[in-house]
Order: structure tokens, then sequence, then C-alpha cells
């Protein structure tokens, strides 16, 4: 079988996409990778922290050794080494009572803003590039990336790496591609107290994460996101997350609303939540999911990866981990590519189809989770509480 040389495209500069082209370039396959955001200082305002578990390892072979080397330093805590197994505390969130320590993998809780730029290192990404349409030359056996400034990108692969609303998904299944809604309200915010009490008190139940579920059907969540002096806890900073089944007419982006919720919490998620200051901003999470189907991967020249093939519910946590399984059997396949044991087009059906398998059973859980954890009468065999953040045995390899 003749050896093939691809040169890869990839929409979308997220975690996925930089890991995806890291893993290419450690192979010596070319690639370029594209951003719709105008440049590299442009940030949403919407910022959260992300668990690396059963996808730790797998970062070996995507990341240059130094970088996968230094993971503990692009983490939440840079100085908190995480035990091995560990352990996610779970309390009634209406009592502060601690329900069950649910045991977790080695991992690390890692910035989405900051493990970005680390992924980011070493690579050249051109930004400003908003994808418009994708075309195929079948004669050529190539694929071409047009963007709405009118400059355009060929290859002989194109990688939607470009989150939940993707565009590579839609121009590949127009609207069996859009992702569905679920009936949940959702805020997420970062908080620094600048005071040193408060903050030890709100991290009192875990250096990194903790959360709880209210008999009222909301969900809390307390998580370190930045710690820039290990010394001042007063310099700390939290990612404060809660969500409940959707109301008419209320107005979930009030902090005053969130504040009056808390008022039925019990501790540290109660004071956490009333010691916001009033100038904090209440980011109002959209949550979404599309279960992945089989796509026509027209001969092996357009893939997704990450949040753009399998958009979850996040009560789980799994979301990263398998995209970082996508980035590494990207690589790995067209490792074999080059190493003439299959074709572009036979590694591109053997990726997906190992997604549709492994990453559809993971949105599927993660809905019946999401739904459980807002249901008392349910919550204690919800996915999380039975397996926290395990993967099926067979998955986990």
């Amino acid at each position: 079988m003749a050896t093939q040389s691809p040169h890869v495209l990839i929409v979308g500069s997220g975690i996925i996409g930089l890991l995806i082209a890291q893993g290419l370039k450690k192979e010596g396959i070319s690639c370029e990778i594209f951003e719709s955001e105008p440049s590299a200082s442009t940030y949403r305002p919407r910022e959260w922290g992300m668990s690396i578990q059963w996808g730790l390892p797998m970062l070996k072979d995507c990341l240059p050794e130094e970088l996968f080397d230094g993971i503990q330093t692009a983490s939440v805590d840079p100085n908190f080494d995480p035990p091995d197994p560990g352990i996610l505390p779970t309390f009634n969130g209406a009592t502060g009572e601690l329900m069950k320590n649910i045991p977790l993998l080695h991992m690390y809780r890692v910035p989405r803003r900051g493990f970005r730029a680390y992924c980011a290192q070493g690579l050249n990404v051109q930004y400003g590039k908003v994808l418009e349409s994708v075309e195929y030359d079948d004669e050529n056996s190539t694929v071409t990336a047009v963007f709405e400034n009118g400059t355009k990108a060929t290859g002989t692969l194109l990688i939607g790496a470009d989150g939940a609303q993707s565009r590579v998904r839609l121009s590949i299944l127009g609207e069996k591609g859009r992702p569905s809604p679920v009936p949940y309200s959702a805020v997420n915010l970062h908080v620094c107290y600048n005071d040193a009490e408060k903050a030890l008190f709100v991290r009192q139940a875990h250096p990194i994460m903790t959360h709880a579920i209210h008999p009222d059907g909301y969900w809390l969540w307390i998580s370190i996101q930045e710690v820039p002096d290990p010394n001042d806890p007063a310099t700390w900073v939290f990612q404060l997350q809660t969500t409940w089944k959707k109301r008419e007419g209320e107005e979930v982006g009030s902090l005053a609303n969130l504040k009056a919720k808390a008022e039925t919490f019990g501790e540290p998620f109660r004071s956490a939540n009333l010691w916001l200051p009033e100038d904090t901003k209440v980011h109002v999470n959209n949550i979404s999911y599309w279960v992945p189907v089989p796509w026509d991967t027209r001969k092996g020249r357009v893939l997704l990866a990450g949040d753009a093939a399998h958009p979850m519910t996040f009560h789980r946590g799994q979301g990263l981990n398998h995209g970082i399984a996508d980035a590494r059997s990207i690589v790995l396949k067209y490792r074999d590519v080059l190493d003439g044991k299959m074709t572009l087009e036979e590694a591109a059906d053997a990726y997906r189809d190992d997604l549709v398998d492994r990453a559809g059973e993971e949105v599927r859980l993660s809905i019946e989770n999401t739904h459980m954890i807002h249901d008392w009468e349910r919550m204690a065999n919800s996915p999380i509480m039975q397996r926290g953040g395990h993967p099926n045995e067979k998955k986990a390899k």
C-alpha cells in the first residue's frame, strides 16, 4: 500500500483543535489551523474549568514531551498535587451534609483559557477565519474551506473542531446536525472575594472542586479557577455554577435571583453565592447536546472532533476527555496512513465509527445523568453518583 501524505485543515483553535495539530506536527503531518476569533488576545467573556481524567495519559500521543510533562503547571492550582485516586465530595445542597465522596481517577483541573494557550505553544493559528462553506473536488481528492473574508484553503482532509454550534457539522448534515436544547437553566460565574477568610471558607470542602445536589432540584458547583498567590487566599478566583429546571418568565441571569435561591442552600454553597459582589457578571449557559451519527466522510475528506462531534451536557464532566480521545485517535490513525497501513479514507471511516460508538454512548449517558441529578428521588442512581467520571471498562482502554 503506497504511503500517502495528507495536508490537514483544522477549523477551530479550541483545545481539541490544538491537540490535533500538536499531534499531527509530532508525526510530521502538515496542517493549518483556522480560528473565527479575530486575534489571540480576543477572549470570550464566559470562562470555565475542565477536568482531565481518563484522557490524561492519552495526551502523551498528542503533546510534545515537554508540554505533556508540564501539564500540572497549566492546572488551576499548580501548587496542588492531585492524589491518585482522587475524590469529588458530594453534598446535600440543602443541609450541607456530605452524602458521598465519589472516587475519581488521577486528574487535573485546567482553566479553559489558560489550557488553550498552553496547547497553542509552537503552533501558528490563522485568526479572523469564519467558515462560510466547504467544497469538495472529487477529481483531485481535495477539500476546500471557504471563509467569509474571501480567502480559501485546500487540503486532503478538513477537521471540524469548531464547537457545539459547529459550522462544519452543519455543512455535512444540515438541520440534522443542529444540537437539541435541554430544559434546564444554568448560570456560570467567577468571583474573587478579595477576602482571605471568605476564600478559605468557600474552599473548605475540597482544594479543587466539589458539588451538591439539592432536594428542590438544584445542582450546585464550586471549583477553584485561579490561584495567583497560594499564600494569599484573598487573590483566589472561584468558579460557581447552578442549574435547575427552566421556569417560564424567570430572569435567569439576575444576581438577585441567584442570591434568593442561595438562601436555601447549605454551606459552603450558601455563603459562596450570598457573598458575591454586586458587580459580579452572571453568565447564562445554554445547555445542548447532539448524539453523533455516522456521517459521509466524503472519501476521507471531512471529520468532526470534540464538541463539534459530540456536544454533551456537562454534569458528568466528560466532554474534554472524549475530545482528547478524538484527538489521539486522529493522530494514531494518520500515523498509520503515513506508515502505509491504511488509506486516508479507511482512516477517516475507522475514526468516525469509533467516535460514534464511544462518544454517542457518553452523550446519551450525560443526558440521563442531567435529568436524574435534578430529581431528588432518582439522583442516588445517577451515573455521576454510581460511576463518577469513569467510562465503561472497554472504553477506557
